[in-house]
C-alpha cells in the first residue's frame, strides 16, 4: 500500500471517527478512534507508520503543534495560584513514573534493556486531558482539579520527552553518566525555556510590526502561529537545547502577551481557533488511528508463532506497566491532596477519607496516556549507534499502546462513575423557555414590521425562525405525519386546479400541465413510506413548474401557469388553516411546518421576466431582516436579563449563539 493510499485512509478513518462519536456519545473520542484504527487493522497488512520514515519526524510535526496548542489556552491565574502542585505532578511524578516503570519492567523481563525500559517508562509519564474533555457533559471536575490537570498536561510533555531523549540515547550508545545527564538535562530544559522566549519574543515583535504596517491579514495571522511550533523546535534543536520546552515557552510568552480588543484582533482570533481545532482533531485523530492499526500488526504475529502463550506474556506486560503507572500516580495526587486539605481545613471541614480518596482518583484517572506518549514512543531509531536493531522497539512500541488503551478505558468508564455530570435538566429546560420567549416575542415583532413591499422577505425570514423555535421546543413530527399531510394538501390542491379548469379560469392545456407536476410530486410521496417528503421534493416540484413557465415561447400562457401556481398555493394555506380544528397536536405541528413552506414557496413566485432577479432581491431582504431580528433578540434579551428574569449565565449563553449566527450572516 503506498504513502498517499495510507493518508487517505487515515482520513477516512478520521471522519468515521466524528460520526461514530455522535453514535456512542458515552465513548470517548480517542477509543473511537483506536477501534476503527485496529478494524481497519485487521483487514490492512501495511505498516501505517511507513509514511513517517525517520522517526524524529514525529516529535517535530505532531508534538510541536499539539504542545504549542495546548499552550495558546493556558490559564495564568490557574498556573500562577497551583504552580508548586502542577510543577510536583509535571516534574516529579514524571520522573519516579520513568525510574518505576523502568525498573519494574526490567525485572519482569531481562530481555528488555534497563535504558530502554527508562525510555518507555519517561514515554508514560505525559497525560492526555484532552482524552477526558472528549467525554463532554459526562464528567464534572472541581476548578482546582482542571487546573491541576491542564497545567500539568502542559509541561510533563517536556519534561517526559526529555527523560526520554536521555534513555534512548544510553540504549542506543550504551554510555550513560549520571553527572553528564544532570549537567545536560538542565542545559536542556533551562536553554530550550531561553530559545522559546527568544524565539517568541522575535516573533511577536515581527507580527506587531506588520499589524503596524496594515499587512496583517487573517490568513497571515494563522500561518504566522502555525509555522511557530515548526520554526521555534527545529532552531532549538539546531542551537542543542529542548525544542519541546521551546515551544512551550514560545506558546506561552505568545499567549500572555497583550493585545488590544479591536475588530481585526477578533477576526484573526476567530480565524485562529477555527484553523487549530482542526489541526488539533487531525493530528490526534492520526495518532490514535495509528495506534489501533499497529495493534493488530504487533500482537498477531506473535499470539500465532507462540500459540498465544507469548501474547499473553506481552499482555501481562501491559498491565503491569498499567497498575504501576496508575498506581504511583494515585499516590501521588493522594499525597498533594492531603497536603493542600491539610492548608485548607475550613474549606474541607466535615469531609472524610473517603472523599479524599474519591478526589484522588478522580485526578489519577483523568489523566491519562495519550497522543503524546504514542508520538513520542513512534520517535524510538529503528538502529542503535553500532548499526544494530533497538532492543525491543516493536515490544516497548506495544506495551505502551496498551497502557494507553486500558488508562483511556479507565478514564471512560470510571471516572464518569466518580464525579458523574451534575443534572442540568431544569436549568436546559429554563434556558429553552427563555429562548423560545424571546424568539416569539422577534417573531411578532418583524411581522408587525412588515410592509407591502417587505411581505414576501418577512415570510421567508420568519420561516427561519420558526424553524428555530420549533428546534427549541424540540418539535419533533413524525414522517408519517408529514407524508399524510402533503399527500392530503396535495389531493386539495389537484382538486381545486381541476375546478378552476371547469369553471374556465384556466385554460385546459395550462391546468393539466400543472395538475401532471402535482400528480408526479404526490406519486413520489406514495412510494417512500416512513419518509417525510421533506423540503427537497417540494423543491422539484418549483423547478418543474419553472421549466413550464420559461419553456414556452407564449408570454401570456406562462403568466396563466405562474398566477395558477400562486392560487394553488394560498389554496394551500388556506386549506392548512380550515382544517386547524380536526388535526391533533402531532398533525397541528405538520400543519404549522407545511404551511411556512407554501408561504415560503408563494413569496418567490413570479410572472415576469426578471422572476431570478426579484427572487435575488426578496433572499438579500430576508437576510437584512434575520439581521434585524438577531438585532432584536439581543435587546430582548438585555431586558430579561435587567428584569431578573433571565440569569447573566443564560443571557451570555444565549448572546454567545445570537453571536455566532451573526457570524453567519
Amino acid at each position: 500500500m503506498s504513502s498517499f493510499e495510507i493518508v487517505l485512509l487515515l482520513i477516512g478513518c478520521l471522519l468515521a471517527s466524528s460520526v461514530f462519536s455522535q453514535v456512542l456519545p458515552r465513548v470517548s473520542l480517542p477509543l473511537v478512534q483506536i477501534a476503527l484504527g485496529a478494524a481497519v487493522g485487521c483487514l490492512v497488512t501495511a505498516d501505517p507508520t511507513q509514511v513517517f520514515r525517520d522517526p524524529e519526524l514525529f516529535l517535530v510535526l505532531f508534538i510541536a503543534p499539539l504542545l504549542f496548542e495546548e499552550s495558546r489556552h493556558a490559564d495564568k491565574q490557574a498556573l500562577l495560584a497551583a504552580w508548586a502542585p502542577v510543577a510536583s505532578l509535571a516534574i516529579g511524578l514524571v520522573i519516579a513514573t520513568t525510574l518505576a516503570c523502568g525498573l519494574a519492567l526490567h525485572l519482569a523481563s531481562p530481555a528488555i534493556p534497563l535504558a530502554a525500559a527508562f525510555a518507555l517508562g519517561a514515554a508514560l509519564g505525559p497525560t492526555d486531558a484532552a482524552a477526558v474533555a472528549a467525554m463532554g457533559a459526562d464528567v464534572t471536575l472541581t476548578r482546582r482539579q482542571k487546573s491541576l490537570l491542564s497545567g500539568e498536561a502542559l509541561f510533563n510533555d517536556a519534561s517526559g520527552v526529555v527523560c526520554f531523549e536521555f534513555a534512548v540515547a544510553a540504549a542506543a550508545t550504551g554510555e550513560f553518566s549520571a553527572t553528564h545527564a544532570a549537567v545536560t538535562f538542565a542545559a536542556d530544559f533551562f536553554g530550550g525555556i531561553i530559545v522559546g522566549l527568544a524565539l517568541g519574543a522575535l516573533i511577536t515583535l515581527v507580527v506587531a510590526k506588520v499589524r503596524d504596517l496594515g499587512l496583517e491579514t487573517p490568513t497571515e495571522h494563522v500561518l504566522f502561529e502555525v509555522l511557530t511550533p515548526f520554526v521555534t523546535f527545529l532552531a532549538a534543536e539546531e542551537l542543542g537545547v529542548s525544542g519541546i520546552l521551546a515551544v512551550v515557552a514560545a506558546g506561552l510568552l505568545m499567549r500572555f502577551s497583550p493585545r488590544g480588543l479591536t475588530v481585526e484582533a477578533s477576526r484573526h482570533a476567530l480565524a485562529s481557533e477555527s484553523v487549530w481545532e482542526l489541526l488539533t482533531f487531525a493530528i490526534n485523530g492520526t495518532l490514535f488511528v495509528l495506534l489501533g492499526m499497529k495493534l493488530p500488526s504487533t500482537l498477531g504475529p506473535v499470539w500465532r508463532v507462540s500459540h498465544g502463550a507469548d501474547a499473553a506474556w506481552i499482555c501481562s506486560l501491559v498491565l503491569l506497566a498499567t497498575a504501576i503507572v496508575v498506581g504511583i500516580r494515585l499516590a501521588w495526587v493522594l499525597v498533594l491532596e492531603k497536603i493542600h486539605r491539610g492548608r485548607h481545613a475550613d474549606e474541607y471541614a466535615g469531609t472524610g477519607t473517603a472523599a479524599l480518596v474519591r478526589s484522588a482518583l478522580v485526578t489519577c484517572l483523568s489523566g491519562p496516556k495519550g497522543a503524546v506518549t504514542l508520538s513520542i514512543m513512534l520517535t524510538l531509531p529503528y538502529l542503535t549507534a553500532d548499526g544494530s536493531a533497538f532492543p525491543q522497539r516493536s515490544l516497548l512500541i506495544f506495551v505502551a499502546s496498551g497502557v494507553i488503551v486500558l488508562t483511556l478505558l479507565l478514564a471512560n468508564f470510571i471516572v464518569p462513575a466518580l464525579a458523574p455530570a451534575e443534572d442540568t435538566t431544569e436549568a436546559d429546560a429554563a434556558l429553552a423557555r427563555a429562548k423560545a420567549r424571546v424568539l416569539r416575542s422577534v417573531i411578532d415583532e418583524l411581522a408587525r414590521r412588515a410592509t407591502p413591499e417587505t411581505r414576501a422577505a418577512t415570510r421567508l425570514a420568519l420561516r427561519t425562525y420558526r424553524d428555530r423555535l420549533d428546534g427549541v421546543l424540540q418539535v419533533e413530527t413524525s414522517p408519517d405525519a408529514m407524508r399524510d399531510l402533503r399527500v392530503r394538501v396535495l389531493d386539495l390542491q389537484i382538486a381545486f386546479v381541476r375546478a378552476r379548469a371547469e369553471r374556465g379560469e384556466n385554460s385546459r392545456e395550462v391546468a393539466q400541465r400543472y395538475m401532471a407536476a402535482l400528480e408526479q410530486l404526490r406519486g413520489a410521496y406514495g412510494l417512500h413510506r416512513g419518509a417525510s417528503g421533506g423540503r427537497a421534493r417540494r423543491y422539484a416540484h418549483l423547478a418543474r413548474v419553472g421549466r413550464a413557465l420559461h419553456g414556452r415561447s407564449d408570454e401570456a400562457e406562462c403568466r396563466e401557469l405562474a398566477e395558477l401556481h400562486r392560487a394553488t398555493e394560498q389554496h394551500a394555506i388556506d386549506a392548512l388553516a380550515a382544517m386547524a380544528g380536526e388535526l391533533d397536536n402531532e398533525q397541528a405541528r405538520a400543519a404549522r411546518r407545511l404551511a411556512g413552506e407554501h408561504r415560503a414557496h408563494l413569496a418567490m413566485t413570479f410572472s415576469d421576466g426578471n422572476a431570478a432577479q426579484a427572487r435575488a432581491r426578496i433572499r438579500e431582504q430576508a437576510r437584512d431582516i434575520e439581521a434585524v431580528g438577531l438585532s432584536l433578540e439581543l435587546e430582548q434579551i438585555r431586558r430579561l436579563h435587567d428584569a431578573g428574569e433571565l440569569s447573566t449565565h443564560a443571557a451570555r449563553e444565549l448572546r454567545e449563539e445570537i453571536y455566532l449566527l451573526q457570524m453567519g450572516l
